[in-house]
């Protein structure tokens, strides 16, 4: 979780407030790519994570290692919201963008790569907690 935590504030807030920097490092994907829509899209997630998702992961985490009972809630709602947003990327990257006017991207085997392990995570935050939600905090 500590990764994700480092990559969304480099890949999500960065590109709410400077989106070119994330695209020249390849965190964003160029207005070439994706569209002046698609970059607001980004931009949209970035600001959500930012104020949303990024604080639940540092909250959770903090009271995973302080063996809290509440971060179990916070896990939860992170796991749901990996699990959320990853299926939303998914249905606009394969179904909804392409055809439409300035979109050209094309994700590449990273991105899935980025995008399943984030899925994976959500489903085993979720499992996690069902299955060993004593001894998380125990």
């Amino acid at each position: 979780m500590a990764v994700s935590i480092i990559m969304m504030i480099l890949g999500q807030t960065m590109a709410v407030f400077f989106y070119d920097w994330t695209v020249q490092y390849g965190l964003q994907e160029s207005v070439e790519e994706v569209g002046l829509l698609g970059v607001e899209v980004n931009r949209s997630f970035g600001a959500a994570d930012s104020v949303i998702y990024v604080p639940l992961m540092v909250a959770s985490l903090i009271g995973l290692l302080k063996r809290k009972n509440w971060s179990l809630y916070l896990l939860a709602a992170v796991g749901g919201v990996s699990f959320y947003w990853t299926a939303t990327v998914t249905f606009i990257m394969l179904f909804f963008a392409p055809g439409t006017p300035n979109y050209t991207y094309v994700p590449g085997i990273e991105i899935w790569i980025f995008v399943g392990a984030h899925f994976i995570f959500g489903v085993l935050a979720i499992a996690s907690l069902i299955i060993y939600r004593d001894r998380l905090i125990a």
